[in-house]
């Protein structure tokens, strides 16, 4: 938190997402497995992590079809959707209108609002259990709090939603506030800035070379709509940091007039280092900016630390989660992550002794 506020720190805190085995049962010091794999998860989080998000542990390989007809592909740590109920733009309209129903309909009451809060808080006294100072201090766990529209074109496929967005331009935006009161209402649920300081709003609107979608069609549909969940947290006392994967410059404006808090998770492959960005948008907190593509999978351990070095310089050493570009998946070298959190952590993180901010 005094990172948030660019205050000073004993160290640079870490920011990530750890799905690789080796890199949780090196810093858990137990094996990996589905049945107990969230509880081992939570202590390598504990004992490297200073702020993270999706916690849960691996899951067992193979395919399940849901209620609502999707058939999903599930692998250790992804799943990827493989039968959708729907093959062509009618029958994607036709389930729109009903899943806009369901969403309209949709409550979060308090009993869900407490459920929430129990798991943050369990998940919190496994953190601290793995925390090297013995402090009992538990990483900040981030939740998610999107405005829709990943989940929209994800659940569609690209290809459908593109024709969906041109025939129909209406029904898409019906749907998008549809989502985002329902997110609204969750808002009102869980909100708890002593237990959530700090959410994730999201959308992925970009890849490497550019924007997804229309900046006017963003301008006009998607902003007011991230603006709107921002308000909703910052009336409840919690700071933003938003995700999204790409080049995000031609937005970069309109995400900063939006009122988020900060940026993640800065694909420097994309044009976005933390050099570029902290010089240009100063009042934002940073995390991630360690290409994860390219560095950590295929680089050595003296390229990772240089890097990690320099980018750290190039925050100017306040505001800023040293982390990867996404996630630490399972493409990482072991070598590299260890590389990485030792440059955070001042050197070996020594599980009675180790540094924590």
């Amino acid at each position: 938190m005094r990172t948030v506020r660019f205050e000073e720190t004993d160290r640079v805190p870490c920011y990530d997402i750890l799905e690789n085995d080796s890199i949780i049962e090196h810093y858990a010091r137990r094996p990996l497995m589905p049945e107990h794999g969230r509880r081992v998860k939570a202590l390598a989080i504990g004992r490297v992590l200073d702020m993270t998000r999706m916690p849960d542990g691996p899951r067992l390989p193979g395919h399940h079809r849901r209620e609502d007809g999707f058939v999903i592909k599930q692998e250790r740590w992804t799943s990827w959707i493989v039968e959708r109920p729907f093959h062509d733009v009618a029958g994607l309209r036709s389930w729109v209108k009903e899943r806009i129903r369901q969403t309209e309909a949709l409550a979060r009451d308090r009993a869900y609002g407490n459920q929430v809060h129990r798991e943050v808080r369990a998940l919190q006294a496994a953190f601290a259990e793995g925390d090297p100072t013995a402090r009992n201090d538990p990483t900040v766990l981030v939740l998610e709090s999107g405005v829709g529209l990943t989940e929209m074109y994800h659940l569609a496929g690209m290809e459908l939603f593109s024709y969906l967005l041109a025939d129909d331009p209406g029904l898409v935006e019906t749907w998008l506030e549809a989502r985002l009161r329902a997110e609204l209402r969750r808002v009102a649920t869980i909100a708890d800035p002593d237990l959530i300081p700090i959410v994730l709003t999201y959308d992925d609107l970009a890849y490497k070379n550019g924007v997804l979608f229309s900046p006017i069609w963003l301008r006009r549909v998607w902003f007011p709509r991230l603006k709107r969940l921002v308000e909703a947290w910052h009336t409840r006392d919690t700071l933003c940091l938003f995700h999204s994967d790409g080049h995000l410059w031609s937005i970069m404006d309109d995400l900063v007039a939006a009122g988020i808090d900060g940026l993640n998770p800065l694909e420097v492959l994309a044009g976005m280092s933390v050099k570029a960005v902290r010089r240009r948008y100063p009042q934002l907190f940073l995390a991630g900016g360690i290409d994860v593509s390219q560095l950590l999978p295929y680089g050595r351990p003296d390229e990772v630390r240089a890097v990690c070095q320099q980018t750290i310089e190039d925050a100017g050493g306040v505001g800023y989660f040293l982390g990867s570009t996404t996630e630490l998946h399972w493409g990482v070298k072991l070598e590299n992550a260890i590389a990485m959190f030792e440059v955070a952590h001042g050197g070996p993180i020594d599980h009675q002794g180790g540094n924590n901010c």
